[in-house]
């Protein structure tokens, strides 16, 4: 059955259950603020009227946000962060075959959140608490969290249970495996599972 939006919710309270759903099957532990800080972005990712940036790699964001005041180091490493977790994290396939692949994405994302999270610190109030410092450090988990909320929504796609798989394959979740096993595969013991 596929859950669609409802006309007495909002978009962001769409993405709020999907995100709050996926993190409770995950069990990865996260602050509440972080899983509303996802539900935003993806809110916010949906949205077509949202000013860009010009930059267009994460490199240039980076080599932008280095140089920066802090409100705009903080503003350029935060778009840096959310577009590397959005792209991991929706458009993992689209990053399998390229010289930049979901590594590079995830290294840079968590580099740009930590950033972040230090500049709040030393030259603004920290009112992101412990946000930006679990994105940061959780960064690959919140990116399943993402695919979560993709493939939920595109279970009559089968490539969504082949991406389960490779993504399971390449990182040895348990989480995944689990959830592979729900939907009827058998699989044989992956090196990469830790348990």
């Amino acid at each position: 059955m596929t859950e669609s939006l409802n006309s007495t919710h909002s978009l962001f309270d769409f993405f709020l259950d999907n995100v709050q759903n996926a993190h409770d099957a995950a069990r990865v532990e996260l602050t509440t603020d972080t899983v509303l800080y996802l539900a935003s972005l993806l809110t916010e990712r949906a949205r077509t009227d949202t000013p860009q940036l010009p930059e267009s790699t994460l490199a240039e964001l980076h080599g932008r946000a280095a140089h920066a005041r802090p409100a705009d180091r903080v503003r350029t490493y935060r778009e840096l962060g959310d577009r590397a977790l959005y792209r991991a994290g929706f458009f993992s396939e689209s990053l399998r075959s390229r010289t930049v692949n979901e590594n590079y994405y995830s290294e840079m994302g968590a580099a740009a959140y930590y950033q972040v999270d230090q500049t709040v610190k030393r030259w603004f109030a920290d009112a992101f608490g412990p946000v930006f410092r679990e994105l940061a450090y959780q960064f690959r988990e919140c990116v399943l969290l993402l695919t979560r909320v993709r493939d939920k929504h595109d279970l009559k796609n089968p490539d969504a249970i082949m991406r389960l798989y490779q993504q399971w394959q390449i990182s040895g979740n348990p989480d995944l495996a689990a959830e592979l096993q729900h939907r009827g595969l058998v699989l044989s013991p992956n090196p990469k599972c830790t348990n």
